[in-house]
């Protein structure tokens, strides 16, 4: 617990750092308005914050920056946030309101995250295999190929092309898809692949080979759709060569590395889909000395009361907590009132 004297001092000096970004020495701190203390007690002060882990010194600088331990503290207890203004809410509804699929709307949210926030965002993605298959339908494109239509919660629309070895008229692709229709359709993408193969004998005893072919086909797309899966959406990385502290050569390249392969990232998104509210990660607690400098900030976004995936953005430890949490806060919460629609 810090007294007084010691939070309002902290409290500036954070506010001081976030701002320059430089550290900051006792004269500075002693200058600001509302502080009103002689520089050796803000000295005084300094050095028991140090002590307590708070703030310390990089290398020879006279000035002190903050800690992780110091950043959490300040998240965690000192913060007043800013909401976002209904105009801004507004904006945000309205770009991501003229996407017409699941997986531009998931992409379009990344990007406009990454707009209003200046820093890398990402988007975990639902869990396909859990999507619930609402319609199946063949399109003819010629005597052996057929363009098969799956359509995922109302919103969500996959196409795939198969290549069949034999003709198949459009009255058989009808009675197919009439079929699977009937066996497939309200269940999730695995259990609709479960029901498949539970009824495979059946099917062979039953159907011509023509409509076996383009069962197992179908069948082949579920497989693939399942697989494909992209585990999260990046955009807006060049963000982050606005930061001194992140800016270097090595240090961005070891970011991008770690964007592209997932790094400890899954971990982090997969802590914030099992917690409830915006989740703040503040350099070791992202799991990787990659992210060191770095925080991270998640929300969940959820259909219906059910959790679908995480939206975040990732920045440096120095960045703008009051006016970043709501801005994330805020999408979260929007991208899920339009997956329900």
């Amino acid at each position: 617990m810090l007294n007084d004297r010691s939070q309002l001092l902290f409290k500036n000096l954070m506010g001081l750092y976030l701002n320059e970004g430089k550290p900051i020495g006792s004269t500075t701190l002693a200058k600001c308005p509302e502080v009103g203390l002689s520089s050796a007690t803000v000295r005084n002060v300094m050095a028991d914050l140090e002590r307590m882990g708070l703030i310390h010194s990089p290398h020879t600088s006279a000035g002190r920056v903050p800690t992780d331990k110091g950043y959490r503290l300040f998240v965690d207890s000192l913060l007043t946030y800013q909401p976002l203004s209904k105009q801004g809410e507004a904006r945000i509804r309205q770009e991501l309101s003229a996407t017409s699929s699941q997986d531009a709307l998931m992409s379009s949210a990344s990007q406009v995250l990454s707009g209003i926030t200046g820093m890398a965002s990402l988007v975990l993605m639902p869990n396909k295999e859990q999507g619930i298959l609402r319609h199946i339908d063949f399109v003819a494109l010629g005597e052996t190929r057929v363009l098969v239509v799956l359509v995922f919660n109302d919103q969500d629309i996959q196409n795939r092309i198969i290549e069949l070895d034999s003709p198949v008229t459009p009255s058989e692709l009808i009675n197919i898809a009439n079929f699977l229709n009937e066996h497939c359709v309200g269940k999730s993408l695995a259990k609709a692949k479960e029901s498949l193969i539970e009824r495979m004998e059946q099917i062979r005893q039953t159907t011509n080979k023509f409509m076996m072919s383009v069962i197992e086909a179908t069948d082949t797309v579920f497989a693939e759709q399942i697989e494909q899966q992209t585990p999260f959406l990046v955009s807006g990385q060049s963000n982050l060569l606005n930061y001194q502290e992140l800016a270097e050569t090595d240090k961005l390249k070891s970011l991008f590395y770690a964007f592209e392969h997932h790094t400890e990232m899954l971990n982090v998104l997969d802590k914030s889909m099992n917690a409830q509210g915006v989740q703040v990660f503040i350099g070791h607690e992202c799991g990787s000395q990659i992210y060191q400098d770095c925080s991270i900030v998640t929300m969940p976004y959820e259909m219906e009361g059910e959790v679908l995936g995480v939206l975040g953005v990732v920045g440096p430890s120095r960045m703008n907590y009051e006016k970043v949490v709501p801005k994330v806060d805020v999408t979260a919460k929007i991208l899920g009132s339009l997956l329900k629609k």
